[in-house]
């Protein structure tokens, strides 16, 4: 079915049916705004659509999610240039501790098949059992890391990337270990992981269950976000991901979901406001805490998106403030 389709029948449900997935990423939503190719290979989205491009993110957005969330609560929104951001709690992606191992071993054992720099998106019943409607777009990707840090300098160099890369965090703590042009909480999946769902959850049906579902994502090489995530571990193994993303010339607006357990509190960053959220349900990384401090800046015409992050259980929150600090 094609996007337009997609769109047509979400018009027709109940407002109720619907759920916006703990997954749902607007870089897949920007990607289905900003061109759809059908299955003969045409590009077709563009010529259909004639609306601003901020207009047509943030209705697939709604149609995507559905036009009222159940058992919501609001927690920041934001903007800066190009980019926006809303982000709320959920009842709807609630889950108990069972379902989340279950869901986190599952993406785990997919993410161990995939080659580097692989994406595939995964059929999670844990999480498909509490929505109706449209499929959940849950994936994993298997970031190719760069080890050497002047290589990396390199890359980010003919990328045109103008933020300075330091090479420890923390006074020398935490020392560069990897960087990535994705990330294992920020990445893109293709325009085909819908269908790819919609297929799997037919052939879940017809197993009885007794199978991990997943299929290779064709991942777009010209996102409307462009990702670069550092890696910083100290000698306990704790990590910090310090990620820049770099906004493109379409404006992108981000309706984020979070588990209803998930803490937030604004900061001040340097006399800069920052937010800081702490999620105790990921479903990506070391742990299922996943700490993180966003904030956006206009540097040279470009709006950058940045994240200090950390899947590290042990890991304070005055840590991760001070290295966000140390960076901004």
């Amino acid at each position: 079915m094609s996007i337009e389709r997609e769109l047509a029948e979400a018009f027709k449900r109940n407002d109720s049916a619907l759920e916006c997935p703990p997954s749902l990423d607007i870089r897949i939503a920007a990607e289905y705004r900003r061109v759809r190719v059908d299955k003969r290979g045409n590009r077709h989205m563009k010529k259909k659509w004639s609306f601003p491009k901020a207009v047509i993110v943030a209705m697939v957005v709604a149609l995507i999610c559905g036009f009222g969330y159940a058992g919501t609560k609001f927690l920041f929104a934001d903007s800066q240039g190009k980019y926006s951001v809303r982000f709320q709690s959920s009842q709807a992606i609630d889950l108990d501790s069972n379902a989340l191992s279950s869901a986190r071993a599952s993406l785990a054992a997919v993410q161990s098949q995939l080659a580097p720099g692989e994406t595939a998106v995964v059929y999670l019943p844990e999480l498909f059992a509490k929505f109706k409607g449209i499929p959940l777009a849950i994936g994993v990707t298997n970031s190719e890391f760069v080890s050497d840090v002047q290589q990396w300098r390199g890359l980010l160099e003919q990328q045109g990337v103008a933020e300075t890369l330091p090479d420890s965090l923390l006074e020398g703590e935490y020392s560069f270990a990897g960087g990535t042009t994705n990330s294992p909480f920020h990445f893109v999946m293709g325009l085909d992981a819908l269908d790819l769902l919609k297929d799997m959850k037919e052939e879940y049906k017809q197993s009885g269950g007794q199978e991990l579902l997943w299929r290779l994502s064709d991942v777009p090489k010209d996102g409307a976000v462009s990702p670069y995530s550092s890696l910083y571990r100290n000698a306990d193994g704790e990590s910090i991901y310090l990620t820049w993303e770099i906004v493109g010339d379409t404006s992108i607006k981000v309706e984020g979901l979070t588990a209803p357990s998930t803490v937030y509190e604004e900061i001040d960053l340097n006399g800069r406001k920052a937010h800081f959220t702490k999620n105790t349900q990921s479903l990506y990384g070391e742990s299922a805490v996943l700490q993180n401090i966003m904030w956006v800046e206009e540097n040279s015409g470009d709006t950058v998106v940045f994240y200090v992050e950390s899947d590290s259980a042990s890991m304070s929150k005055e840590r991760l403030i001070a290295a966000a600090a140390s960076v901004q």
